[in-house]
């Protein structure tokens, strides 16, 4: 994986992001997509949510939810 070092503001934006997070360069070419990392309280919203009925996703249906930004 190859690191790339960022400004504590760039840093502080992509802390503070809800959704995907559009990288580009100068021009406006789109060099990536990203998403922060889910912090404590989504993960445990998340263990909740799995706990609660039983339905489980395939992971081929998470990450389909997860690029559409599909929020239930």
């Amino acid at each position: 994986m190859t690191k790339v070092i960022i400004g504590e503001e760039i840093a502080e934006r992509i802390r503070r992001s809800e959704g995907p997070i559009e990288l580009v360069d100068s021009h406006g070419q789109t060099i990536g997509v990203v998403r922060r990392p889910p912090s404590e309280a989504e993960i445990e919203r998340a263990r909740n949510r799995a706990s609660k009925d039983g339905k489980r996703l395939s992971w081929a249906q998470v990450v389909a939810k997860i690029r559409d930004g599909v929020v239930e």
